[in-house]
């Protein structure tokens, strides 16, 4: 992928110039497990409100809680 940051803003995930980007590919022997950043002003909720934001879209690297 030659150009992550733009791909990632086409599907609506545009990535701020501070935030570094690394492109990794999965294999049969290898897989990646993308963690999301905590969203926000979300200190106050415990690990089952936080759960609930969680989306697809979000393990995968592709949306931003």
């Amino acid at each position: 992928m030659r150009e992550p940051r733009v791909l990632l803003a086409e599907m609506g995930c545009p990535i701020p110039d501070d935030v570094e980007v690394r492109v990794w590919n999965s294999s049969a022997e290898i897989r990646y497990l993308v963690l999301p950043m905590r969203p926000d002003g979300t200190d106050d909720l415990d690990e089952e409100e936080l759960a609930a934001l969680v989306t697809r879209d979000s393990m995968i690297g592709v949306a931003r809680l």
